[in-house]
């Protein structure tokens, strides 16, 4: 399966080529319209803004697309109206493309077809070609959505620190009672199911990502703990990766590794080469960190055991190699988790002594 989100973007580009052969009509020049959806998928999907400080998403855009018309038009000057138009009709792609709402197609057209900003005339055949395009392009980014539903699987998100999501895959598979609970969870954590999992989990996670995108939400970075056996099997690393094959995607999912395997030479050599290809690499420290710091600007993120001995030296030093440290308390929990079975550990133990007492006087 190729790469879920660039399927996405080439049907929105697509879409666009279309909507504006039509509105355009003979005016239709693909060298005047490239840059402006070259620019506009930039910002729509990929949120790279030249102008960073305009306070909204619309005002940011507006700026983009209006500097893209200035750079054409200078480069075009017989043909200053035409992109002034193809300008003008960008507006109108905010709401189709879900950017904003409205309160239907045939609402939407009309004002699009009635704008006095765009001096562009249109048939009744036009009109009615534009509306079935923006008709069946709604349908379809449904429909797309739709194909990737399931009941028996789903995205637990655990949130690890500011907008740092830790994911898992949950499912609701039914599992026959003649397997006992420790050989469905053996089957469930082996080789081959481990590493399917994962690739099930990346589409579904890609689709999520892409989702937020369409609502312009870019602000969540997703952990995956990636299966140390993959990285013997090269050929099924690149089939997995071509799922994050895209520049969102490689800065929002994060692959993770402990630092053990890190520390295998073989294991060493992979990371590396997905570092090299700008895949988000992180690692989770254990007890085979030896305070290499310098190995650690490597990765996105560097996830440590609050109680963990080597805590306080991390600590010291992240700041002079400048890490990005995640904080986790994994022996805080179990802490935690047996504190609060004190009380019921407790009266069992009373319970048992009364027992003993009541009925084994002579023991």
């Amino acid at each position: 399966m190729d790469c879920i989100f660039e399927e996405y973007i080439k049907f929105v580009e697509n879409f666009l080529i279309n909507y504006f052969k039509l509105l355009l009509s003979g005016e239709y020049e693909r060298s005047l319209i490239r840059p402006f959806i070259d620019r506009y998928i930039d910002v729509r999907y990929y949120n790279k803004f030249s102008f960073v400080k305009e306070p909204t998403f619309t005002q940011k855009l507006n700026k983009e697309l209006n500097n893209v018309a200035k750079e054409v038009m200078s480069e075009n000057e017989d043909k200053v109206e035409k992109v002034k138009n193809i300008f003008a009709l960008f507006g109108y792609i905010l709401y189709i493309d879900g950017c904003f709402s409205y309160s239907n197609i045939s609402t939407l057209t009309k004002s699009l077809f009635n704008d006095t900003n765009i001096k562009l005339t249109y048939s009744d055949k036009t009109k009615a070609s534009v509306t079935e395009l923006i008709r069946d392009f709604t349908e379809k980014k449904n429909e797309f959505f739709k194909l990737f539903d399931t009941d028996e699987f789903f995205l637990k998100g655990k949130k690890l620190q500011g907008n740092i999501y830790c994911v898992e895959l949950g499912n609701n598979c039914h599992v026959s009672k003649l397997y006992s609970e420790y050989a469905i969870e053996k089957a469930y954590n082996s080789e081959v199911v481990m590493e399917n999992r994962l690739y099930l989990m990346l589409i579904m996670l890609t689709t999520k990502i892409l989702a937020e995108a369409i609502t312009l939400n870019f602000d969540n970075t997703y952990i995956v703990d990636f299966p140390e056996t993959l990285l013997e099997k090269p050929k099924k690393i690149i089939k997995y990766l071509k799922l994050l094959d895209n520049d969102l995607l490689r800065n929002k999912v994060e692959l993770r590794f402990k630092y053990s395997v890190y520390k295998n030479r073989v294991y060493k050599k992979e990371i590396n080469k997905l570092i090299n290809k700008d895949y988000s690499i992180s690692i989770e420290l254990d007890d085979a960190f030896d305070s290499d710091f310098d190995s650690l600007v490597l990765f996105a993120n560097i996830f440590i055991d609050k109680n963990a001995s080597y805590y306080q030296n991390v600590m010291t030093n992240k700041g002079e190699y400048n890490l990005k440290v995640v904080e986790v308390w994994y022996a805080d929990v179990f802490k935690i988790l047996l504190w609060s079975f004190k009380p019921i550990l407790f009266w069992t133990s009373c319970y048992l002594r009364w027992i003993c007492k009541r009925f084994c006087k002579d023991i």
